[in-house]
């Protein structure tokens, strides 16, 4: 056959996306560039599931491939998914809007896809996916006069970039190191395989999820994590109305690997930096963010090959402890959603307190927050249970939040594995729940089991306590926590309240003072009485935005308990959301 129906062309690139899903394991093992990071058999698998489950048959060849470039688009995940995205943009726009598609007219697409691809990216680099586009294209527009037949055509052009995906090892320095062909462009070669197999009337007949997945076996080498410049892949979906802009010299100074995806009324722009908040403040003003991603390179290396531990210690991103601290103890965070109207943001990754004051005063909003969804813990669990014996989780209150429900709910999917999850409702929040962490983090560091690191957990919640000294009630009263009425009539008396959690975890007012200096006094007398009678084992300071007044009220508990603090940290963006501009806290656990 010399020409294909758009349906046959249709379910071809469907069976060529459900052949890169078949290998996604095979690809993550391969995966050493542009980062070691173990992800791109994931990336492409999002970016081919979404073609598979959210395009659709249109009524000609043109609006077909429209809906898989906007399929791809929304799905698409890391440099190779989003180039692959690209592609099928260039590929979609280089084609009409026939029913019937001759080999000249695949062939030009192909051209435009593989163009589309290159200016996606800032700094194309050979030796990768992009290469195999290439010599794909090449090998069609040379062997069209030579074949008769769509399918003798692709199986040509097939073998052109089957070669060209072994030549990736001699082309990269780390493949060559790593004994490894580039994931990315084998990647393309599988999607190629599918989709002639496709045209040839093989199909995949059934559901990815049934089909045990076939990983070929690959020599096992130390792979290059390089210097890791930059930390974090980072990703924005942005909606921008008709006119789509360029976006990538905007960013080109804060990272690299920057790669835009620019479909009709939507971009998804991808680049690895080390401060994606930054990157989505310059982001803001150039349309609506309606996705963020952020993915840590440098702590999903070091959790397949420098990994300390047999037992990972989870917890959500309302526990407050210092950066450092979490990437020694190679700590999971689960960052919640930050909630600025239509606008979501990802606590302590995408946006400072800072900033989300700034975003809610512009925008005359009290952002909120959001849990975490049951299936993307669920997958959590699958990722860290790939590594470690046991997963120990610690949730903020359960009384303050959904979020213990969903740990213990997509616990539940994990029969055979059901001992190794172990979660714990720490009844605290913010720097208490930190703490919290922080004494099982020690306890980990210790060699201790997890038995005793549980045990030692439960007596840290029941001896654990935390004091909010509020600087302001326009956040309470906000939020709902306080009537309009009565947090009006506070705040014209001057009220400073100091807010605790109680043995449930509910919040409750400690004590009231009417200035800051006396509400800092009552905190000063508590802890000095705390120390004296029960004795004071640990202790951790957090602020919400001030560095200054945090330091300051650490000092102030240092002299008085000749003690200093385990760590001083900033809070979370949902303790900011309801403490407020210049709120400073502790928490403390006794002996």
């Amino acid at each position: 056959m010399d020409t294909i129906t758009h349906d046959e062309l249709y379910n071809s690139l469907i069976n060529g996306a459900k052949e890169v899903m078949n290998n996604r394991l095979f690809l993550n093992n391969i995966n050493v560039f542009p980062v070691a990071d173990g992800d791109t058999g994931s990336n492409l698998f999002s970016t081919m599931n979404s073609i598979v489950y959210h395009s659709e048959l249109k009524e000609n060849t043109k609006t077909t491939l429209e809906s898989i470039a906007d399929s791809a688009i929304i799905g698409a995940r890391g440099n190779s998914g989003l180039i692959f995205a690209q592609y099928f943009q260039g590929f979609s726009e280089g084609i009409t809007a026939e029913k019937v598609i001759t080999k000249e007219a695949f062939v030009l697409a192909s051209k435009n896809g593989m163009e589309y691809a290159y200016q996606a990216v800032e700094n194309p680099v050979e030796g990768t996916m992009l290469t195999t586009m290439t010599v794909f294209y090449d090998a069609l527009s040379k062997e069209l006069s030579s074949h008769e037949t769509f399918d003798t055509l692709l199986e040509t052009a097939l073998k052109k970039v089957e070669d060209a995906v072994e030549n990736t090892t001699d082309q990269l320095k780390v493949l060559k190191k790593s004994f490894v062909v580039d994931s990315g462009a084998k990647g393309f070669a599988y999607f190629i395989k599918g989709f002639l197999d496709g045209i040839q009337g093989r199909l995949i007949s059934k559901e990815i999820t049934e089909i045990e997945e076939i990983i070929p076996a690959i020599e096992q080498h130390d792979h290059d994590n390089g210097d890791y410049r930059y930390r974090y892949c980072t990703e924005a979906l942005i909606e921008q109305g008709s006119d789509v802009a360029d976006l990538k010299g905007l960013i080109s100074d804060i990272g690299d690997s920057i790669v835009q995806v620019k479909g009709k009324k939507k971009t998804r722009l991808h680049i690895h930096t080390n401060d994606p908040a930054e990157l989505f403040e310059r982001l803001s003003g150039h349309g609506k963010i309606i996705e963020q991603k952020v993915d840590d390179m440098v702590q999903q290396y070091d959790r397949i090959h420098n990994r300390k531990y047999k037992t990972v210690i989870m917890t959500d991103s309302i526990a407050d402890l210092p950066k450092e601290l979490i990437d020694d103890a190679q700590v999971h965070v689960v960052h919640i959603s930050l909630l600025v109207g239509e606008e979501s943001y990802i606590d302590k990754l995408t946006v400072t307190n800072e900033k989300l004051f700034d975003i809610a005063k512009a925008k005359n909003i009290h952002p909120t927050s959001s849990q975490p969804t049951i299936k993307s813990i669920e997958n959590t669990y699958h990722y860290l249970l790939s590594y470690y014996e046991n997963v120990v989780v610690f949730s903020v209150a359960q009384a303050l939040s959904g979020t213990y429900n969903v740990f213990s709910k997509a616990a539940e999917k994990f029969n055979e594995n059901k001992q190794a999850i172990h979660i714990i409702d720490t009844k605290q929040n913010s720097v208490a729940e930190g703490l919290i962490v922080w004494q099982a983090i020690e306890n980990l560091r210790a060699d201790k089991s997890v038995d005793e690191i549980l045990s030692a957990a439960a007596q840290s919640i029941n001896q654990s306590k935390i004091l909010v000294k509020i600087n302001t009630l326009d956040n309470m009263i906000a939020s709902g926590r306080l009537s309009v009425r009565a947090g009006g009539i506070a705040k014209k008396v001057g009220l400073k309240p100091i807010i605790t959690l109680d043995e449930k975890g509910e919040g409750k007012i400690f004590k009231i003072a009417f200035d800051p200096n006396r509400a800092l006094k009552k905190i000063l007398k508590h802890m000095k009485h705390i120390n004296e009678t029960k004795g004071i084992e640990h202790y951790a300071v957090t602020y919400v935005d001030d560095p200054q007044l945090g330091k300051e009220f650490a000092d102030a508990l240092n002299n008085t308990l000749n003690k200093e603090p385990e760590y001083i940290t900033n809070s979370s963006g949902v303790i900011a959301l309801g403490a407020g501009v210049g709120a400073v806290a502790v928490a403390y656990i006794t002996k």
